[in-house]
This record gives structure tokens, sequence and C-alpha cells, in this order.
């Protein structure tokens, strides 16, 4: 029975058809992901090379001034970029991967390139998540929502039902197939992709993985409850899309409405805003209450003092661009709060609807998502800081800039440790599989 329901699914042109447009849309996410990739290399070899000639330039116009030259000169960090990347561009596209930064006030250089929502994103480019989130579960609807009303529509359902003595497993044998079919496309694209991209087969590609096979099953077991109604083929055709739509536009983008209005987040340009008119107002302020303020953030520097009446100091001009950073901190800090509850907000939605628990699960070990672009915001604020700490000496003292030693000054690379916790990554799929099986066991006992 199950070779003559293997040859009777493979002989159907329209299923292979399918198969195929699924597997060229899946080489095609391929190719944008592994071209969006070397670009983003490109770029960062070219950083490299711009941040040496920079310095090189500087260090020739301005060695005698170093707050001069310190003012002009830019120090990249890089946010570094796995290759699994291209298989889930995420937000890697909405945010550099790499940002100069001088050792001036960090909030208005940061803020030149804004942090979005992750749910945002639920449309966006066409990279082998977007395949696999979107794509797959059309072709499984199309294999599936008529397994039982064919039959039944053409009459030969009674006489099955004589013939086979049990027709639930008839139907979990023509799912099975099904399954297997859409299940080799999967990881046919997985296996191009290690090879074309040379994509490590490390623990984030296994997670990645079997995040997305899971999320296959679901779709599965999904359909194995809907034709278990036994209903026509119009009425599981369109109960099944309407399940797609809902799941993929109506709730996530109900949902990220409802989310902004949760956390609307103008901190952002808030913290902006106070850091220039910080800045600025320095200018009209006396010197020494501001140098104040700056020892006791870093009593290390207290033998730096300026005079009031004295005239244009560089000491009193990088403290006072510090302390316009520090006068913002408080916006900038609920801003970056109100992100992480953005994010946390969809990661919660993500347990109740599995092709958004795909996005995040894939884009977090991808590095492309919210998580990754929050911790490299943290980790760019700290490299500011270590350049700043690093300069201000010389620059306090007037150092001449041959006397630094500039080799050291390449281009930095963030590296994000953040672990993945497996129970909150699989335990939503299980929990939706076993549901809908259970609920389609139910319906199938009927069929017995």
């Amino acid at each position: 029975m199950n070779h003559y329901l293997y040859k009777q699914f493979y002989r159907n042109k329209a299923y292979i058809i399918s198969l195929l447009i699924l597997l060229f849309a899946g080489l095609s996410s391929l190719y944008t992901g592994k071209k969006f990739l070397d670009r983003n290399e490109e770029i960062i070899a070219k950083s490299a090379t711009y941040q040496k000639k920079s310095l090189d330039k500087n260090i020739a116009l301005h060695s005698n001034d170093i707050g001069l030259l310190l003012y002009y000169v830019k120090f990249n960090l890089v946010n570094e970029m796995p290759k699994l990347a291209a298989l889930n561009i995420g937000l890697r596209d909405l945010n550099p991967s790499i940002q100069g930064v001088t050792i001036r006030n960090l909030e208005e250089q940061k803020n030149n390139s804004d942090f979005f929502n992750p749910a945002n994103a639920a449309v966006g480019n066409f990279d082998f998540s977007f395949v696999l989130v979107f794509l797959f579960p059309l072709v499984i609807i199309a294999f599936c929502y008529n397994i039982i009303s064919e039959d039944q529509e053409k009459g030969t359902w009674k006489l099955l039902s004589v013939q086979s003595l049990n027709l639930r497993k008839l139907i979990d044998a023509k799912l099975l197939i099904r399954l297997s079919a859409v299940s080799l496309v999967y990881f046919l694209l997985l296996i191009v992709a290690i090879i074309y991209i040379k994509i490590p087969v490390d623990s984030a590609f296994i997670i990645f993985a079997l995040a997305g096979f899971l999320y296959l099953i679901f779709w599965f077991a999904l359909c194995r409850w809907i034709i278990g109604y036994q209903k026509s083929s119009s009425w599981n055709a369109l109960a099944l899309v309407i399940f797609w739509m809902g799941m993929n536009f109506i709730i996530p983008m109900t949902g990220n409405m409802v989310i902004q209005k949760m956390y609307p987040a103008k901190e952002g340009l808030q913290a902006q805003i106070e850091q220039r008119e910080g800045y600025h107002n320095k200018w009209d302020e006396a010197k020494i209450p501001t140098m104040q303020k700056f020892h006791k953030i870093y009593p290390q520097f207290s033998k730096y003092t300026v005079e009031e009446n004295s005239g244009y100091s560089y000491t009193w001009y990088y403290a006072m661009q510090h302390m316009a950073d520090v006068e913002s901190a408080g916006s900038s800090k609920q801003y970056q709060a109100k992100m992480q509850s953005r994010n946390d907000a969809a990661i919660y939605l993500g347990y109740l609807l599995p092709n958004i628990q795909t996005q995040l699960v894939q884009s977090q070990v991808a590095k492309t998502g919210m998580e990754n672009q929050l911790n490299y915001a943290q980790g760019l604020k700290d490299f500011h800081e270590k350049q700043r700490l690093y300069f201000y000496p010389y620059i306090f003292e007037s150092a001449n800039g041959n006397t630094i030693d500039w080799t050291k000054q390449t281009v930095k690379t963030f590296t994000d440790s953040e672990k993945t916790n497996l129970l909150r990554v699989f335990l939503p799929y299980f929990i939706f599989i076993s549901l809908f099986l259970i609920l389609s066991q139910i319906k199938f006992r009927k069929l017995c």
C-alpha cells in the first residue's frame, strides 16, 4: 500500500512542480544571503583600509595638536556576523554591522543608526527564513488540504473504508510521504547552504535547522487536525489559508501595534536632544563645575584641572563632551529598556505563534535579531569608553601624536556571546505539535 501511495504522490506533476518551485525559491534565497554576506565582508575590509588611511592623514596633519587630531579620527567596531546570517538577514540590513565613532560624545553618534522592533521585519528580506516561514507552509497546505476530501468528493471514500483495515494509518502514511518530500527539499537546501556559503555545522546551525524542521512538522500537525473534520476541499483550503494569513500577517501586525503602543520608544530622540542641549549649554556655563562633575566620575584624572578664566582647553572640551552624554544617560537607558521590553513582548508572542518563534529563534542564533542589536549597542558604549580613557591622558598632557602607538588602533570586533535557552526554543513547538496531534487523534477515532 505504501509503495502505491508513493507512486501516486510522485506521479502527480503538480506536486513535483510545487517542490521544484520551492527548491528554486530556496536556492534564490541562499544566493541573496550569500551576496549580502559578501557585501558586508567587503564593507568591513574597506573600513579597515579607510581607518588606517584616515589615521595616517590626520597624524601627518595634526601630530602637534592631539586634541584636534582625535576630534576627526573615527574608530570602527565591527558587529561580528556569522555565516549563518546569510540564512536569516534579520535586522542586519537595517542596522550597520560596523560603526565608527570618535572619542567625542557618543549619544549622537550612536543614534545615527536607530534600532527597530524585530516584529517590524516580519515580512522583510527574501532570505532562507522568509522562504521557510512563508512559502513552505503554502506548499504543505496544497499537499494536505484534500487528503480525505478528494476521495469523498470522488465517491471512493466508502470503497477505501471497506478495503482499508485502518484508515487512520492510511491518512498518516499519506501525510508522512508529503512530510518526507518537503523535508527532503528543506534539508537539501541546508546542505547546499553549508557547501555554498561555507556555514559551519555547529550548535547554532543545529538549533537553526531543528527549529525550522519542527516548524514544518507543526504545519503538518495543523493540517492533520483540519482535515480530520472531514469537510470539503474548499473548506479545508480556506481554513488553512486563514490560519496562514492570521499567523503571518494579521496577528503579528496587530501585536506589533499593541507592542508599540505599550512601549512607545521616544526616549531615543529625547536622549539625543538632551545630549545636544547639554553640549551646547556647556559653552555658556562655568568650566570648574563641569570639571568637578567629570572628576567625580573619573577621579584618576583629578590632577588635570582647568582655570575658570583660562582660554580654550581640550581638557575642558572633552570633559564637557562626556558630561553631555552623562546628562542624557537617563533617557538613553530608558530607551534601551523600552526596546528590550518590546523584544521581550515579541518573544512572548512567539510562544503563541510558531512562525514568530521560528523567526526569533533563527535570528537569535544567527546574531541578526534585536538581542544582538541591543548587545552591540552596549558593546559600542564600552568600546567608546575604552577609547576615551586610553586617549584622555595624551590629550590632557598635550602629548605629541607621534608618541602614540597607532598600530594598536585597528578595527575591533564585537562578539555576541549570548547563550540560547534550549527549553524556550523547542518547548513551544512540542506543545503545539502535541496539541494538534491530540486534537486530530480525537477526530480520527471516527474513521476506524
